[in-house]
This record gives C-alpha cells, sequence and structure tokens, in this order.
C-alpha cells in the first residue's frame, strides 16, 4: 500500500520537475550572452555563398565579439577578401543599432529597422541573423519534446517584438546546451530559413564553428566557418566603434 501512494505521489508531482521551454531557452541564452558565455571573441571567418546552381562566391573577414552580460553584446565584422568587398564593415552595438561601412564610398550608413531582413552581402543571412544574439526578449519558448540528447523546442514571437520570423523550431543541444538546429518561419507562418550549427568545444566553452543557413524557396545556402577562434583576450571597447569601422 506504501508503495503505492509513493508511486502516486511521484506522478503527481512529476510535473513539476518537468523540463519548461522557457527555462531550457534562459539555459541557451546564459551560453550565447550570459554568465557562461565567453567575456569576447576573435576570429576569421570564411563566407561560402552558394546559388541555386552550385557557383560559389568565398568571402573572409575577421570578426570581434564583446560580451555584455544583461545588455546587446557588441560586434565588428571586416572584410578582408576578395578585392571587391576588402573594407566593408559591419558594426553591432545594439538590436536596433547596425552600421554598415562603404569604403568605397567612405560612408557610414545605419541599418534601418525594416532592411535588418534584407540578405547580408548577398548571403542567406539577414543583417538581423548577424545581429546581437539573443532569444528571450523576443521569444517564448514551449517544450515540444526531449530525448536523452536533446531538446525541440518551438519559439513563439513577443506581442511588439521587431523580429522577423514570427516562430523558430529549435533543436538545443544537452551537452552544449546551445542550438543544433533551426527552422525559421516568417510572418505567414511558412518555412523561410534553416539553420544548422556545428558545435565545439573550445577550453571551457562550447561554441558554433560552421552554420548553415539555407533558404528553403531560393534553394540557396551559405555557409560561414568560424577558425582561429581565440576567447577571453580582453578586447577593449575601442573595437566596437564607427572610428575602428572605418580603419583600413
Amino acid at each position: 500500500m506504501r508503495k503505492i501512494i509513493a508511486f502516486a505521489l511521484v506522478l503527481s508531482l512529476a510535473p513539476l520537475f518537468a523540463a519548461d521551454g522557457n527555462a531550457v531557452l534562459k539555459k541557451v541564452e546564459e551560453r550565447l550572452t550570459g554568465n557562461l558565455a565567453p567575456k569576447d571573441i576573435h576570429s576569421l571567418m570564411v563566407m561560402t555563398i552558394v546559388d541555386s546552381k552550385g557557383n560559389k562566391k568565398f568571402r573572409e573577414i575577421e570578426a570581434w565579439e564583446k560580451n555584455n552580460i544583461g545588455k546587446d553584446n557588441w560586434r565588428i565584422m571586416k572584410f578582408r577578401k576578395p578585392a571587391d568587398v576588402k573594407g566593408i564593415g559591419f558594426l553591432v552595438l545594439s538590436d536596433d543599432q547596425m552600421y554598415l561601412y562603404l569604403p568605397e564610398f567612405h560612408r557610414i550608413r545605419r541599418i534601418a529597422s525594416h532592411s535588418k531582413k534584407e540578405a547580408f552581402m548577398g548571403s542567406d543571412f539577414s543583417y538581423d541573423d548577424m545581429g546581437t544574439a539573443g532569444f528571450v526578449k523576443f521569444y517564448g519558448a514551449e517544450l515540444l519534446k526531449e530525448s536523452s540528447k536533446e531538446y525541440v523546442l518551438e519559439l513563439r514571437r513577443k506581442p511588439r517584438a521587431k523580429k522577423p520570423y514570427s516562430k523558430i523550431k529549435m533543436w538545443v543541444s544537452k551537452e552544449a546546451m546551445l542550438p543544433t538546429k533551426m527552422e525559421l518561419y516568417d510572418n505567414s507562418g511558412e518555412l523561410a530559413k534553416i539553420s544548422e550549427e556545428e558545435l565545439k568545444n573550445i577550453g571551457k566553452y562550447w561554441r558554433p564553428v560552421k552554420i548553415k543557413m539555407r533558404s528553403v524557396k531560393k534553394n540557396t545556402y551559405t555557409v560561414i566557418e568560424m577558425k582561429d577562434i581565440k576567447l577571453d583576450e580582453g578586447l577593449g571597447k575601442g573595437i566596437f566603434t564607427k572610428r575602428f569601422l572605418k580603419k583600413r
């Protein structure tokens, strides 16, 4: 009789200990921009843009990122190769402060809110995709499924959140507590893009080292590979400025 009562008690308490979608998303965010994320990142990126016919374009980018816990992280990217994009820079200071530097015109252009969903430098990533990392501020999450290795979440955009994706289906590695795959849905509810991330343990952190973004309707994709990754170098604030953006 005692065993039956104990078993019934366990069943009644089980939902209290089940994984919660928002709690899982918060843990993901802690590793993206929180206390468990690197203080800063300096890396070399190789971007490969592949069109619907299989033609490829290559870009080499130097990138710096600074984690401001509790606030938007900062990011700056400077194109190094090929010659036709060399010197172009991209600066992110917040979700609504993004700047593109075009050396040909010696001009810094602010990316307007309505332009954030446009393609970033002809790739399958949008300006918003390349902006500040973080989901909790903009999405509520529901746990759809859980296995021994991963969580599957459904993220729904919060009212008044200025984000291009109305819904995101996210696969989260339990080992790394970072996304390995995301399905991104547009405002009409149609699947727009699929992002797949390859994760690697670097020192005390798990980090994405390869991201493939596929545009479903266009049948194109872009791959970004992070190389020569350096973490916690103590990057100064002076890097994340318009002045540095223009610097060769």
